[in-house]
């Protein structure tokens, strides 16, 4: 959820926080450039009162949350308003309109992402990769499918890592990892009774953790050693999982391309001679 969504949750705050917040949204391009003494000020508020509405939407404080509405302003100020995440278009529309609102959503869907991540975050996870001894990836319905193809790729650079949830054994692999392994946690919305489960037994073994996740309240990123959370872009009723699926790829491609570049010079060999081998 963004923080603008949780701005306009407004049962959350008092009548006297929902005026402050008003000005807010009134004002968001003025409030980079203010200090909190100057926000008091403007809302006949107090610093007191502007740090409690911080903390509810889960900062420390003022400059923590000016800082955090900044980057989501500027990464908002890219996206197509015209594009709809979860409804990309609509029975009435032609086969070419079909056409250019999916190329439509392709391209504002990887523009966000790219504007979104953080660089030295995700070289920390694809080295945790490297690190690793074997790779455990938890991931179900759409997400699942994302991860094969994750998986297809990194197999063909000789690493082969193991779809916890393929059978349904995610406990038993838990307990089966070891310090010297690592979890890979991919899920949308962030909330799975299992996987809090796993995420909890791996948590206490001491096990790296990765989560990739749209929700920015997840238990599970309260474990995680390393975390990449995607702006939430699509609503429970949706034509299909585009934005999400399109997402995790590209983030997944992102780290196998790290992963190989890591070893370039071994990796193409290996990749050349299994793409050179004749196939009957």
């Amino acid at each position: 959820m963004t923080i603008l969504e949780k701005l306009y949750q407004t049962e959350n705050f008092t009548p006297t926080e929902q005026s402050i917040i008003q000005y807010l949204l009134e004002n968001v391009h003025l409030i980079a450039d203010m200090t909190i003494q100057q926000f008091a000020l403007m809302t006949h508020s107090s610093n007191a009162a502007i740090i409690r509405i911080c903390k509810k939407l889960g900062y420390r404080g003022y400059k923590d949350f000016k800082f955090a509405f900044a980057l989501e302003l500027e990464s908002s100020k890219f996206i197509d308003r015209n594009i709809n995440f979860s409804t990309p278009f609509y029975q009435s529309e032609t086969t070419l309109d079909i056409i250019n609102d999916l190329s439509s959503l392709y391209r504002e869907t990887i523009q966000l992402i790219q504007r979104d991540i953080n660089i030295e975050n995700i070289e920390k996870i694809s080295q945790t990769i490297i690190q690793t001894q074997r790779l455990f990836i938890f991931a179900i319905g759409d997400s699942r499918i994302t991860a094969m193809n994750f998986m297809n790729k990194l197999m063909k650079i000789n690493i082969y890592p193991i779809l916890a949830t393929e059978n349904y054994e995610e406990t038993a692999m838990v307990y089966n990892m070891t310090q010297h392994d690592c979890a890979l946690f991919l899920s949308y919305t962030g909330i799975n009774e299992r996987f809090l489960s796993c995420v909890k037994i791996l948590d206490r073994k001491k096990i790296p953790i990765i989560v990739l996740t749209a929700n920015q309240e997840s238990l599970f990123l309260q474990y995680s050693q390393h975390s990449i959370v995607i702006p939430n872009m699509e609503h429970d009723y949706k034509i299909g999982t585009f934005y999400s699926q399109i997402a995790f790829q590209f983030i997944l491609t992102i780290l196998y391309s790290l992963v190989y570049k890591a070893d370039y010079s071994h990796h193409h060999l290996h990749k050349t001679m299994i793409d050179s081998t004749p196939r009957q």
